[in-house]
């Protein structure tokens, strides 16, 4: 199984520190370098590296990539820091892109982006990386018994498009590759996954051309999650945030329509969930105040919904009852006061008790 190179070898070439020459190739003249080899390599021993490139080159022009391979296999193993070794692995990943091992190609553009930073084009090296992690997501299946069509490899897909905001956090290509992990946790439907590739894109890229469509996934994702008005609404609070957060930061952008209508749903859900709860306090409780309170949260929360009219017709009826109460409770209270008589006749008692010296 082929293997990523792991980080402490590659901090151990990456010290040794290949200079980035510029090389020139003709089939004439071989390899060729505008600079003074400064690898420390004996004389012979820098011929030596440069017989192994012209062999390996002139070996792949010929289509000969075995021995091509070979050949620039010794040069990056025996000699990582002369100023060929970048090239020798640029020219390996060249051959296996040919040979359709784009895994293989994978890893040795890996190794030149993160040891060999200066060789090239930094910015294309990362790109072909992007390509290759691309393809590892859509289309490419490894053949299983190198003939029955195999299975799209989500795992390699993430793992690759994680390597490149790894080694190159700061280029263009991360909150893509980030964009695109979202992308494939979402359709395996793990949505923490998701929510966590989409967070990290729009807190760490937050100019990115990206960072918009982030909030509206980031919103739909936690909207999704809501599993209606009886339960916990911690998601509907977080879609919330995420549409409000998303009008407030890009007006102008063209998905306001639809930020606006999650906004509204979510919202909507929000409160029928309190006037859910309100319910059991006005009917089953029968207490009206805190019944009350949650109603009017309902209807600040989202005054134009359905929910919000359901917690007005329920404010109505509370009032209702209120009165209806209140009117009996006066009618108690009346009858069971005193009449004149009744407190002519105490007073007299009180007075013949005074009379009587007792008080």
């Amino acid at each position: 199984m082929f293997r990523p190179l792991i980080p402490i070898l590659a901090f151990v070439l990456l010290a040794l520190g290949a200079n980035a020459a510029n090389l020139t190739w003709d089939a004439t003249n071989g390899y060729q370098s505008d600079e003074v080899e400064l690898s420390g390599l004996l004389p012979q021993e820098i011929q030596r590296v440069l017989d192994w490139m012209n062999s390996g080159r002139k070996a792949e022009e010929r289509g000969n990539f075995r021995r091509a391979l070979r050949k620039y296999k010794k040069v990056n193993k025996k000699h990582p820091k002369s100023q060929y070794a970048p090239e020798s692995h640029f020219r390996t990943s060249q051959i296996r892109l040919r040979q359709n091992k784009i895994d293989h190609a994978f890893e040795s553009f890996a190794l030149i982006a993160f040891v060999y930073p200066s060789y090239g084009s930094f910015d294309e090296t990362i790109g072909e990386m992007y390509k290759i992690a691309v393809r590892r997501q859509e289309s490419y299946k490894v053949k299983i018994f190198g003939v029955l069509p195999g299975f799209l490899n989500y795992d390699r897909a993430i793992s690759y498009f994680e390597r490149i905001v790894s080694i190159a956090p700061y280029c263009d290509y991360a909150p893509l590759s980030l964009m695109n992990v979202a992308q494939i946790w979402g359709k395996r439907k793990n949505e923490t996954m998701t929510i966590y590739s989409l967070d990290r894109l729009i807190t760490h890229y937050p100019r990115s051309f990206l960072t918009p469509d982030a909030y509206i996934q980031l919103a739909n994702t936690h909207a999704e999650l809501v599993r209606g008005p009886y339960y916990d609404q911690g998601n509907t609070e977080d879609a919330i945030t995420f549409f409000e957060d998303f009008l407030i930061q890009f007006p102008a952008n063209n998905r306001v329509d639809e930020a606006e209508d999650g906004l509204f749903d979510s919202q909507d859900v929000m409160a029928l969930s309190k006037v859910k709860i309100g319910d059991f306090y006005f009917h089953k409780r029968a207490d009206f105040h805190a019944a009350k309170v949650l109603y009017n949260e309902a209807i600040t929360i989202a005054p134009k919904s359905g929910s919000a009219e359901m917690a007005r017709s329920k404010l109505d009826k509370i009032a209702a009852k209120e009165e209806k109460l209140g009117a009996a409770q006066a009618a108690e209270a009346e009858r069971k006061a005193p009449t004149v008589e009744e407190l002519e006749k105490k007073a007299e008692k009180r007075a013949k008790r005074k009379v009587l010296g007792i008080f």
